[in-house]
């Protein structure tokens, strides 16, 4: 008979993907407490995202109104974990050791490599296949193995042999793909939710070399940085009106494993950006028809129709408007402004709509242009390439990639060339008062509110900076 502590332990070890008490019956009572384990956490379907984050406050609470990253995860309570029972006399202590993906490794040598038998390496390994590909394996990556040493009876004095009971390795920032040994034999494998701990991050300072180098010093992430400025740049144009002594300020999640070392950093909650005195405030919030977007403080979505730059990391080289044609030699009216990049960079559409032509276009070269509404128009020239399922007719969102950076046409180096036609009209991109985006209303804009209430309050009451400052570099 399973003695009724060692079976407690196995599931209780299983849910904390920790060491499971292995009693004096050995692998046979491992794998009863797997199966126990494994019913109890039944392979997820259509989940996402950590569902155990702790709830600090009921600051937490209205900030889940904001949705959480990548994935959705929920706010909850969690309970104390159980204590572990004791083992009874004669049990064996269980075995759990971590390894490292070295180069030219697989994961049958790896499980070779450390006493296994062949038989049950290969079983494992099939197991896993339908939950993780072995073959995705990265340098450095570590896996867990749990085994139960067994003594060697007929050969005294010899090294004990290691019978495999499961492995563990991670899937990404918060799932791991797990195996154990089944009563029936061999393996059977499924994913597992990692517990992490939901903090909230916050970041500020003040403009001294740029925006980037200046958060990324504050120690803000570059993919949350990178985040943060795309917000701003449907109101802001970095190459003409930042300058120093210009603010940043932003929250952003950050999820913690259970031995407080950073797991993932996920979504800006709370961006603010001062220019010239005047500041931009935008939250997070998603609608109930699920929906995520980012809003002004009075509920106005920050995206508006068109971007006013659809390039990242561009020099503004020209402007519009009368000017002498580096080409021609001759004063021209200039219809649109260039944006200077390294050929190949990516080109988005600057907002929803449909393409009108994609081809050659005498001195533009190859070009895109893009019909948006009754009113607007947005035009793209001089790309080395057009995105290959970019052709007349097609429906494009904004952000999309419809080509990149080259030189075609009457160029004298890469760069885009965009445009901006209202009522068939070219206009100055950079002087065009943009339509906005969605405003909310009833019931999200009373949700909305409170959500942004509850950040304010946060920021009352946090220190500026929750993060470690780094040294700029020399």
């Amino acid at each position: 008979m399973i003695p009724l502590a060692f079976a407690a332990g196995c599931i209780g070890g299983f849910l904390r993907l920790r060491p499971v008490a292995v009693g004096a019956v050995g692998t046979a009572a491992v794998t009863i407490g797997f199966v126990g384990a494994l019913a109890a956490l039944a392979p997820l379907s259509g989940t996402n995202g950590p569902e155990r984050a702790h709830a600090q406050n009921v600051d937490d609470v209205l900030l889940a109104a904001a949705p959480l990253p990548p994935t959705s995860a929920m706010i909850v309570d969690i309970p104390d974990r159980p204590s572990r029972p004791p083992l009874e006399p004669g049990a064996l202590q269980p075995a759990e050791r971590t390894v490292h993906v070295g180069r030219g490794d697989t994961l049958l040598k790896l499980l070779m490599d450390q006493g296994f038998d062949r038989n049950d390496a290969h079983e494992a390994i099939d197991a896993l296949r339908p939950v993780y590909d072995p073959r995705r394996l990265r340098i450095g990556q570590a896996i867990t193995l749990t085994y139960v040493p067994q003594p060697a009876v007929d050969q005294p004095g010899e090294a004990a042999q290691r019978s495999l009971v499961g492995l563990r390795l991670s899937k990404s920032y918060d799932r791991e793909a797990v195996v154990g040994r089944v009563v029936e034999g061999g393996f059977e494998a499924f994913e597992s939710e990692k517990q992490l701990d939901l903090q909230v991050a916050r970041a500020s300072g003040s403009i001294r070399n740029s925006l980037f180098e200046d958060g990324a010093s504050e120690g803000v992430p570059a993919r949350v940085m990178v985040d943060y400025i795309r917000l701003f740049s449907y109101d802001v144009d970095f190459q003409r009106d930042i300058h120093a002594g210009d603010r940043f300020d932003l929250l952003f999640e950050r999820y913690q494993d259970s031995e407080g070392a950073i797991a993932h950093d996920g979504q800006v909650r709370y961006a603010a950006l001062t220019v010239a005195g005047k500041t931009y405030r935008f939250y997070r919030f998603e609608t109930q028809d699920g929906e995520v977007d980012y809003y002004s403080e009075n509920g106005e979505s920050v995206r508006k129709a068109l971007l006013r730059t659809p390039i990242d990391g561009a020099r503004l080289s020209s402007g519009f408007g009368m000017r002498r044609h580096p080409i021609l030699g001759y004063s021209k009216m200039h219809r649109g402004i260039d944006f200077a990049a390294p050929t190949g960079t990516p080109i988005m559409a600057a907002g929803n709509g449909t393409v009108r032509f994609a081809g050659r276009r005498g001195g533009y070269g190859k070009y895109v242009s893009i019909r948006h509404n009754a009113e607007y128009d947005t035009a793209y020239a001089h790309m080395s390439r057009i995105a290959p399922d970019v052709t007349p007719g097609k429906r494009v969102k904004q952000g999309d990639i419809i080509g990149y950076v080259g030189t075609t046409g009457r160029s004298t180096g890469p760069h885009l060339h965009y445009e901006v036609m209202v009522n068939n009209q070219q206009i100055n991109p950079m002087s065009i008062k943009l339509p906005s985006g969605t405003k909310l209303a009833g019931k999200d804009l009373a949700r909305f509110r409170a959500v942004r209430r509850a950040i304010e309050e946060r920021l009352d009451r946090m220190p500026s900076s929750t993060l470690i400052a780094q040294a700029p570099a020399d």
